[in-house]
């Protein structure tokens, strides 16, 4: 995973895939923007949202960003310089909001518990703003300075995860759902469909988990973007796409290391108990639970079409 610095454009996102070369093909390109072109073509798209007569053309260069990126980070220490104090939320507000059009990963960054670099306690206003990003729709929220070089790196981890868990237990996902159907047109692809499925079958039946069978992630990160009520076990033998699905919120990526098994189905069968083993192990499901169970109909990527429901023996 690249976090790449000053991204312009979406050409500077390009130049770097093209240094990667065919070796570097699966790895993911973070686009964090922080010069000042970066941040006018940002907030161009703000003022669009406020004023209609602004340019349609320019307003769209953080669009083309994000559809080229893997994913975006918001670094807010940054934003705060480049641009007055007062649109930095709307800013973060916007950018989230357009990344969760696109099914992009979303990072929300720097000074989120800063005063806990010495104090081991946050602000009010700091746990607010945690939980903000936590509403607003992050993919994940990260610490810098808090833990690189603060008194209390551990309770600090700690704090904001507490943070985050209460702010993702007040999440209406039912309205999120339907406001993600809503961006979504037309289905492009199966895969999408399964994923639409899960989703509202998570919410009708009251699943404790989706257990998702992936070689590269697409999957698990598919059904994450309609922000499905219950959690994503997404179980995978490849550990670089195991790594990168941490980046997805609610997915709780799980590296499955038995050899494959001739039978295909039997192979699917024994990653799909793995995936119940563990999600009794994180508490995620129990006996008798309802979950849901999402794999494809033969080996490899590119393959998922088939969606069950399940009662956990």
């Amino acid at each position: 995973m690249i976090f790449a610095s000053f991204i312009r454009n979406a050409e500077g996102v390009r130049t770097i895939r093209r240094i990667l070369g065919e070796n570097g093909r699966f790895i993911k390109i973070i686009a964090k923007i922080e010069n000042q072109e970066g941040i006018e073509n940002k907030m161009r798209f703000i003022v669009l949202l406020i004023n209609e007569r602004e340019n349609v053309v320019m307003a769209f260069s953080a669009d083309e960003i994000i559809r080229e990126a893997d994913g975006l980070m918001i670094a807010r220490g940054d934003l705060g310089i480049e641009i007055p104090t007062e649109k930095v939320f709307a800013a973060q507000k916007m950018l989230i909001a357009r990344c969760n059009l696109m099914g992009k990963p979303v990072v929300c960054a720097t000074q989120m518990l800063e005063s806990m670099t010495k104090k081991p306690r946050p602000t009010r206003a700091e746990g607010s703003d945690v939980a903000n990003a936590v509403l607003d729709g992050s993919d994940c929220v990260m610490l810098s300075g808090e833990t690189a070089k603060g008194d209390y790196p551990v309770l600090t981890l700690l704090t904001m995860s507490k943070l985050c868990l209460e702010a993702e237990s007040t999440v209406n996902y039912q309205e999120a759902f339907r406001e993600a159907l809503l961006c979504m047109k037309k289905p492009p692809d199966v895969t999408h469909t399964i994923a639409i499925a899960a989703a509202s079958a998570a919410i009708s039946c009251n699943a404790s988990a989706i257990i998702v069978l992936t070689a590269t992630g697409h999957s698990a990160s598919l059904v994450s973007r309609y922000r499905p009520m219950a959690p994503i076990i997404a179980i995978t033998r490849e550990e670089q796409a195991a790594r990168q699905m941490h980046l997805f919120r609610g997915v709780h990526p799980t590296l499955y290391t038995e050899p494959k098994n001739e039978d295909w189905k039997a192979d699917i069968d024994l990653r799909v108990a793995h995936g119940m083993k563990e999600g009794k192990a994180c508490g995620f499901i129990k006996s008798n639970d309802l979950i849901i169970i999402i794999t494809g109909w033969s080996k490899g990527s590119g393959h998922t079409n088939t969606m069950r429901i399940i009662r956990v023996p």
